[in-house]
C-alpha cells in the first residue's frame, strides 16, 4: 500500500495574518522591544504639559506618590516625538491627550502639539 495515498491531503501552509501592533504599557526588560503603531509619526512632536490621574481617586500612600512624582519628573515639560511616547508605552489618543501606565495605574498626559524638539519647559509654567 502506498503510504502517500493513506495520509490526508495537507492544505498549503498559509502565512498567518500580521498581528496589529500593540504597545507594551509597563515595565522594561533588558533587550525587549516595543511595537509602535505605523501611523505614529516621527515628525509629530508633543510637549507634555501635565501628568495627572484623570478622574481616578488615588490612595494617598508612598507607592502612588512615588510613581506620580517619577512620571511627572520624567515627562512634564519635555517635548517628545509621537513615536517616542508610544515606544515608551504612552497611548496617544489625540493631539491633546495621551495615557500612560505606570505602577499599575493609568496616568493622563495633557499634550500640546509642538513644531519640533525644544528644551524642557519649567514644570508648572504653562
Amino acid at each position: 500500500m502506498n503510504k502517500e495515498a493513506t495520509e490526508p491531503e495537507k492544505e498549503p501552509e498559509v502565512e498567518p495574518e500580521g498581528q496589529e501592533s500593540y504597545i507594551v504599557a509597563e515595565g522594561k526588560k533588558r533587550g525587549a522591544t516595543r511595537d509602535v503603531r505605523p501611523e505614529a509619526a516621527y515628525d509629530r512632536y508633543y510637549t507634555v504639559m501635565r501628568v495627572h490621574p484623570g478622574d481616578a481617586i488615588l490612595t494617598d500612600n508612598w507607592h502612588t506618590n512615588e510613581v506620580l512624582s517619577h512620571t511627572r519628573k520624567n515627562f512634564e515639560g519635555y517635548t517628545f516625538a509621537m513615536r517616542t511616547l508610544e515606544a515608551w508605552g504612552a497611548m496617544v489618543e489625540n493631539d491633546h491627550r495621551a495615557y500612560y501606565t505606570a505602577g499599575g495605574r493609568i496616568w493622563v498626559m495633557d499634550l500640546e502639539p509642538a513644531e519640533g524638539k525644544k528644551p524642557r519647559m519649567e514644570p508648572g509654567k504653562n
